[in-house]
């Protein structure tokens, strides 16, 4: 038997391996799906491939993506030889494959490997050009499908393919890019899902399921698997959020829809989640501002207070704020009450008691720079707290309900005497049997007319009992209070200005006045003006001033809380009585209907013993309002 040669065996192995080809080309599936070429006829008959155009570069944002390398395809064919094939053999295996839809797979048995070796021969036949063009074609199209399909592996493979037919293809540079991209997509969902599944939805150090999303969002919004995760995400934000809601704690709430906007701002479930905050916070803020309002109402502060915190917690606009601090703050400082508002508490016996008129804070200077001793320094003053003060000074009247209350006996009571006017002489005198009941002339004195032979000594009673019978902080006015509405803020003489009246303004005493029907005048009073009173008027017979208080600069002086100092040195700038204990004299102010123009003035200030009575000295009382 002949022994075959080593030339025969090679031909017959060739053979094998080619028969075997061919059999696995008509019988093997496909390992990935290809899409056939499109094609058209045009009036030759010849077949127009339609080339895939260059796809559109994309701008990468400043994230890192993963380095593509695309294998050398060509140099991976292992023992498969087809080097001993004819252009003919190669042809048939090629349209075989073809025919088969293997155009470029599966691996060294498709038509493009056979094309490109049939090339490599350096024989020009058209039909490996037609065929090859299809192919070509084919590939443009699967590319883009993979990249369609965020298929990294088969683009890759697709890549390579390309290269192996052109490697200065425009398009390869754009295919590895995706690659990176997809690869990159894959990597950062990876890390997003774990750590999503640790609780780093947001951290400070930005290594966090939030950071991770957005990076993969801003290289392609569109790849489901991120969309998805997002969307868990989101969902994560929205039931922290409104859970901090329903736990009031707004601030919170938004810091998560901070967080949610910065990753989606337009996704529906951002959008959601906002709204259902604002309704929230709109309940929220409705509860508090009626809350707020009954607070301030009932005059419990803390309360009102407490409500303002809240909704600075929802973070409402700065002048809606503004509004309800000033609204607590004038509140606080007034209580229920408007300024230039008037009121009357009750006493004990259900009687209202005097007319009190709120005022308002002030900032002034008092005393005199250019006057006596005792009305300097000119100092600054500054009444921060709310007070009103009587719209008139103390009746007859309102007198008599103190003593029939009290049993309490005055100074002239206990003495037995006091000064009156003399009608024969016009002169000041002492008479027995004179008290708070008697006018200046000694008869019984008409219940609208203001007290007077009263001391400071009763002053200070009534205002006590006026406290104890009403419970609300009634005092006598102190002096700088009493310079305050005397001036009403006119750094003036007068209090209507600096020259003498012409006006009426009050019960002052006027050249033109005369005491009844005699010829007695008042020597040292204004030159050209009449007020048509001698003596006590009855009280608000003049008009009020800006203030809404009466009788401040005339009809009788008053009696202030104050103690007697020679100077202003070391005077309280508060607005508060300055008060030394166990002092003996006391401060007179304003001027009366029987003074002398000088003690008209403004500034002007008496002393006088506690236990001193006149029929030109009055008082008025005074009620801290502070509610803080």
């Amino acid at each position: 038997m002949r022994l075959m040669s080593i030339k025969e065996i090679s031909m017959l192995l060739l053979g094998m391996v080619l028969i075997f080809a061919l059999y696995y080309l008509r019988t093997n599936e496909q390992i990935f799906t290809a899409t056939p070429a499109q094609s058209t006829n045009n009036e030759s008959g010849q077949v127009d491939l339609m080339v895939a155009t260059e796809p559109e570069q994309t701008t990468l944002p400043p994230a890192v993506l993963d380095q593509v390398e695309i294998p050398d395809w060509l140099g991976n064919k292992g023992d498969y030889e087809l080097d001993n094939l004819t252009l003919e053999d190669l042809l048939e295996l090629a349209q075989l494959a073809h025919e088969q839809g293997h155009d470029f797979f599966p691996e060294n048995q498709n038509a493009l490997v056979y094309l490109i070796n049939a090339k490599a021969m350096g024989v020009e036949d058209p039909k490996i050009e037609e065929l090859l063009t299809t192919i070509h074609a084919a590939l443009y199209s699967e590319a883009e499908l993979a990249i369609e399909n965020y298929d990294a592996t088969k683009l890759t493979a697709l890549t390579a393919r390309l290269k192996s037919i052109d490697e200065n293809d425009n398009n390869i540079t754009n295919y590895i890019n995706q690659i990176s991209i997809i690869n990159t997509l894959e990597r950062l969902t990876t890390e997003a899902e774990a750590y999503l599944l640790a609780g780093k939805l947001y951290e400070q150090d930005r290594k966090d399921a939030v950071n991770t999303t957005i990076k993969a969002t801003n290289i392609d919004a569109n790849y489901q698997p991120i969309t998805t995760i997002k969307e868990q995400i989101l969902l994560e934000l929205q039931a922290r959020a409104l859970r901090a809601a329903q736990e009031l704690d707004f601030l919170i709430a938004e810091q998560q829809i901070e967080i949610m906007r910065e990753l989606d701002s337009s996704h529906d479930i951002t959008m959601a989640t906002i709204d259902e905050l604002q309704s929230q916070k709109q309940n929220r803020f409705a509860y508090l501002d009626q809350q707020f309002y009954n607070a301030i109402q009932n005059i419990n502060l803390a309360r009102a207070n407490d409500m303002i915190d809240a909704l600075i917690a929802l973070d409402i606009p700065p002048s809606q704020l503004n509004n309800y601090q000033q609204l607590l703050q004038k509140t606080q400082t007034y209580g229920p009450f408007d300024l230039a508002e008037e009121f009357n508490d009750l006493l004990a016996n259900g009687n209202a008691g005097p007319t009190m008129v709120v005022l308002p804070t002030a900032e002034f200077y008092m005393g005199s720079q250019t006057g006596p001793k005792h009305q300097r320094p000119r100092h600054l003053v500054e009444i921060d707290y709310g007070f009103a003060v009587a719209k008139n000074e103390v009746t007859v009247a309102d007198f008599r309900t103190f003593i029939e209350t009290t049993g309490y006996t005055t100074t002239a009571e206990l003495r037995n005497r006091a000064k009156i006017y003399d009608e024969r002489t016009g002169r000041f005198k002492q008479k027995f049997n004179i008290n708070w009941r008697h006018d200046y002339l000694g008869k019984y004195a008409e219940d609208y007319l203001p007290v007077i032979h009263v001391s400071w000594q009763d002053a200070k009673a009534y205002a006590d009992w006026l406290a104890q019978s009403t419970g609300e902080p009634y005092r006598l006015i102190s002096e700088s209070e009493f310079e305050y509405v005397l001036a009403d803020g006119e750094n003036a003489l007068y209090p209507w200005g600096d020259a003498e009246p012409v006006q009426v303004w009050g019960n002052f005493s006027g050249a033109k006045d005369k005491f009844k029907k005699s010829r007695i005048r008042w020597r040292e009073g204004f030159k050209e003006y009449a007020d048509g009173y001698w003596g006590p008027a009855p009280v608000g017979s003049f008009v009020a001033n800006m203030l809404g208080l009466n009788d401040l600069s005339g009809n009788v002086m008053e009696w202030v809380d104050d103690c007697w100092h020679d100077s202003y040195i070391r005077a309280p700038g508060d607005g508060s009585a300055w008060v030394n204990r166990g002092c003996e004299n006391r401060v007179i102010r304003g001027g009366s209907w029987g003074s002398a123009n000088e003690e008209y003035q403004i500034h002007h200030r008496l002393k006088a013993a506690t236990d001193f009575t006149d029929p030109r000295l009055g008082f008025r009382v005074a009620k801290t309002l502070s509610f803080k």
